[in-house]
């Protein structure tokens, strides 16, 4: 299959894109690699451009190394963000996939259709949705196991994210105990951490807590906390 590269010359970075998919070079892991959770390694890769390809062509690829002494590709289903996470590799460079209207720098699973951003300012969780909600988003909403696991893996492939506390979709404001998405679904998959909910009349919208592994706990909408903003494709 031929893929073509178009070179889009950013301030902080280079931006390939490869037919539908944007590839962001991430500038700050140049010369670094991370060796841990790789899904698959190629070798005998000559260019950087046939690691973008590779990556666009399994599904579950979200981010590669290319490495370029070695000529091999790395692939990730994670999207790395702690540059000191990782250790010095001579000419290796990091890059990022995104398809169908995910804009890049976004953690895209094609897998699982998520596409989405962790913010790492603080914020209310009503300033969170409508910071979210500015750019036609939403905060991330987890409806099934798969995407809990995926978001679990997402926050700890980095130390900058480890013990962090993350707003995500849901609220019971209108019932205590009827817990809903933004759009009014009615939430059928819960992740409770050990002793959640309270269901204190105060304690209506949900944080991924790492004090239980990124479990759910309720809390005030008041508490400022990190949050994570998703894009429908």
């Amino acid at each position: 299959m031929l893929f073509i590269l178009i070179l889009i010359s950013l301030a902080v970075n280079s931006s390939p894109c490869i037919e539908t998919a944007h590839g962001t070079h991430w500038m700050a892991f140049t010369d670094i690699i991370i060796r841990r959770s790789s899904i698959s390694e190629v070798p005998n890769i000559g260019n950087k451009y046939t690691c973008l390809g590779l990556c666009l062509q399994i599904e579950a690829c979200v981010s590669v190394f290319y490495r370029q002494q070695q000529q091999r590709c790395q692939f990730h289903d994670v999207l790395f963000t702690s540059p000191q996470d990782g250790e010095q590799e001579i000419g290796t460079e990091y890059y990022s996939i995104t398809t169908g209207g995910c804009p890049l720098s976004y953690v895209h699973n094609r897998i699982l259709n998520m596409c989405y951003q962790i913010h790492l300012i603080r914020a209310t969780f009503h300033a969170g949705e409508e910071d979210c909600n500015s750019r036609g988003e939403h905060l991330l909403v987890i409806d099934n196991a798969e995407k809990q696991s995926h978001m679990v893996n997402q926050i700890n492939s980095s130390s900058d994210n480890m013990l962090r506390k993350f707003h995500i979709d849901g609220a019971d404001v209108e019932t205590e105990g009827h817990w809903v998405f933004h759009d009014g679904r009615i939430m059928t998959y819960f992740a409770w951490g050990p002793g959640y909910p309270q269901n204190g009349t105060d304690k209506n919208y949900l944080v991924a807590d790492p004090q239980y592994g990124f479990l759910w706990s309720d809390k005030e909408g008041m508490e400022a906390k990190h949050y994570i903003c998703e894009r429908d494709l």
